[in-house]
């Protein structure tokens, strides 16, 4: 099994049953109808209550994930007709509740009405990403694809990206529905366009550290 801390990701199958995986499509539905993408999903009761329910799973296999509140989940729907590719990055920016003005906080911006940030490296390093597939992820359907390792040098200019790119060797992330992707924030990643009329359905919740410095406050702490 990869290790979080040493390759920035891990894969863990049948976290969630494939009915539980059908019930949260239901649920998601009438918001993300027609929709690739959101990231106001824990605005939601069932969200936050899957939330919940995905840490109390998770904690005895994920170290950090029980003392670690949940932060946000962005919902994603990659199909045939909403279909896109992500070049190699870095999840940098966090939602928090109001700007606050110091001059270590760089990045601010405003998305579907949140307020977002470029959090520290420090908070970053602390954070995980908790991906839910509510699909089979394969190779066809446009799977995340990581860099093992990138974490860990912290955020990278545009040329160690590409740095990264040649030295490093892609890995592909596919897992199966009700399966769960765990990554640092930092973890160079990208994805490609999906080959197949078969969806991509993922919830991914981030989890951070209780407390933020600078006087910021997470918009949702769960």
């Amino acid at each position: 099994m990869r290790s979080l801390d040493k390759d920035g990701f891990a894969v863990f199958e049948g976290i969630l049953t494939p009915a539980e995986c059908d019930d949260l499509v239901a649920l998601a539905a009438p918001t993300s109808h027609k929709m690739a993408g959101s990231r106001c999903f824990l605005d939601h009761d069932w969200c936050r209550s899957t939330a919940r329910q995905l840490r109390m799973r998770l904690a005895s296999v994920l170290d950090g994930v029980r003392e670690s509140v949940i932060v946000q989940c962005t919902y994603f729907n990659k199909t045939s007709t909403t279909n896109w590719l992500v070049p190699w990055h870095q999840d940098r920016t966090i939602p928090v509740k109001s700007r606050v003005d110091a001059p270590e906080l760089t990045g601010w911006s405003r998305k579907e009405g949140m307020t977002f940030v470029h959090a520290p490296d420090a908070v970053l390093s602390d954070m995980i990403a908790i991906r839910l597939h509510l699909d089979d992820s394969t190779l066809l359907n446009g799977p995340l694809r990581v860099l093992p390792g990138s974490h860990r040098k912290g955020t990278l200019t545009v040329n160690q990206i590409e740095q990264a790119r040649k030295t490093t060797e892609e890995i592909p992330c596919v897992v199966r529905k009700g399966g769960v992707v765990a990554m640092r924030p930092l973890l160079l990643h990208a994805s490609s366009k999906s080959s197949t009329r078969e969806p991509r359905r993922v919830l991914h919740f981030l989890f951070g550290p209780a407390h933020l410095p600078y006087g910021l406050e997470w918009r949702h702490a769960i």
